[in-house]
């Protein structure tokens, strides 16, 4: 109603004035304004490009948790204010909302390619914002019942609870983000696999086909959906074989939505399993809390989580985060999809496992891995021995069997022993495998070209 929209404005008013009062200010990053090293972003391209042909079960696709959760978006840009008015109460206790510091836009201009969009129904739309995770039948129920009593069906229960903003980012303006990414120069190459953490009111409310209109206004063909995935059976097609079909975006829900859904969007656990950062053994064990989940090809997201709700809720205790330490050791066990939260470049720089810093360093060189498992380029007439390896059909066992090959230069004529092939990792697994392999020797030769002029 008319009288119910002023009081949420009076509401919304007030509460700006409190923050005004309190003296918060945040300084926020503009969207596409990240600096990304070269070499990071050449580090983490050709990373891409070695996987272009792996299936996903086995891709790396590094990934963020409530992606469009941002404080350059202006979520949580109250949160400061929230942390020392509780902080007045509870010393010990904190506030922290906003699960990212930099847009989608720059998210993916760091390496990003698993998106994570929170997707209710606010405002009359499909809008970004975090909620979700209350589940209180009372007031559900009495939602419910005043709708039947007004005659009129009330888009909002305790679903909802976490949308208040009139101004929060909609899908249709997230989903343009990452349409603009993939058709950007240089980006041709690209496939994103997004997550939509929705609610199951969608169904109930009839915005399932809403949902995927949105979808097809913004991203038209280019979404691989479940009829696509017949051609593959049990499998699922590599980057390469998406590209080939014209396909650049595989959606995943956090609701089965049944046969509405069917047209363009899986069910996320036919897609993926979750897991929390509280316990890995990395290589060459890798298992996450007990359970091994690298040997048998099942896609795996890992996400960590730094919201805080005063004494509600501690996202780091409950479900853990990622660190310097853990990070690389999920990279160097292939884990698929690794979820970070307040994703930094300082933290991209972790999900590197090929080229060292600085390399590849001489133009016209050639590319060898050293004793720390990461490559740089040297004298192509070096006499280093050459990494071999054999997969077979099936990929053997994970991560392949490899060996070091014939001691010469690069070029050696005969470099592996039958049944072997001069090869290179394609991801961190790989590379940890290699490197065991091989660690007899401090350097060894490895099947890869670059781009000098990068």
């Amino acid at each position: 109603s008319q009288h119910g929209a002023a009081r949420y404005a009076t509401a919304l008013v007030a509460w700006s004035d409190l923050v005004l009062q309190w003296g918060n200010c945040q300084e926020v990053c503009e969207r596409g304004s990240v600096v990304v090293d070269p070499w990071l972003a050449y580090a983490l391209a050709t990373q891409r490009r070695l996987q272009a042909h792996t299936p996903l079960p086995f891709l790396t696709l590094p990934g963020t948790h409530n992606s469009g959760i941002c404080l350059a978006d202006g979520y949580g840009i109250d949160q400061d204010v929230l942390d020392r008015m509780v902080k007045l109460i509870l010393p010990d206790s904190s506030v922290r909302i906003a699960n990212q510091q930099f847009t989608i836009t720059d998210q993916l201009r760091m390496g990003i390619r698993h998106i994570e969009l929170d997707t209710h129904w606010h405002n009359n739309d499909l809008c970004i914002c975090h909620a979700g995770g209350v589940h209180l039948k009372a007031l559900n129920k009495l939602i419910e019942d005043l709708g039947k009593i007004f005659h009129h069906t009330i888009h909002w229960d305790t679903e909802t609870l976490g949308c208040f903003s009139p101004h929060e980012r909609t899908l249709r303006q997230a989903l343009g983000e990452i349409y603009d990414f993939l058709h950007a120069p240089g980006n041709e190459a690209d496939v994103v696999l997004l997550f939509l953490d929705d609610q199951p009111d969608l169904l109930t409310w009839g915005k399932v086909p809403y949902l995927l209109q949105t979808i097809k206004d913004v991203l038209g063909t280019s979404v691989f959906t479940p009829s696509d995935k017949q051609a593959f059976g049990s499998g699922w097609p590599s980057p390469h074989e998406l590209l080939a079909r014209g396909k650049r975006a595989i959606i995943a829900s956090a609701r089965d939505y049944g046969e509405a859904m069917a047209p363009l969007i899986f069910h996320r656990p036919s897609v993926w399993s979750e897991w929390h950062p509280r316990e890995i053994n990395p290589f060459p064990v890798c298992s996450l809390n007990g359970e091994m989940w690298t040997e048998e090809g099942n896609i795996t997201r890992a996400i960590g989580s730094s919201i805080v709700f005063g004494p509600f809720y501690n996202g780091p205790k409950i479900k853990g985060l990622f660190n310097s330490t853990n990070l690389p050791q999920f990279t160097g066990c292939n884990v698929n999809l690794i979820c970070n939260d307040q994703l930094t470049p300082s933290d991209v720089r972790l999900l590197v496992w090929s080229w060292g810093e600085g390399e590849p360093s001489q133009d016209g060189g050639c590319v060898a891995m050293r004793a720390d498992g990461r490559w740089e380029t040297r004298n192509c007439q070096d006499q280093l021995p050459h990494a071999c390896a054999r997969m077979d059909e099936t990929g053997g066992p994970r991560g392949g069997r490899w060996l070091s090959g014939s001691v010469g230069a690069w070029d050696h004529p005969s470099p592996c022993p039958d049944g072997f092939t001069f090869s290179v990792p394609v991801d961190g697994f790989q590379n940890n495998v290699l490197r065991a392999a091989t660690s007899d020797h401090p350097s060894v030769w490895l099947k890869e070209g670059f781009d000098a002029g990068r």
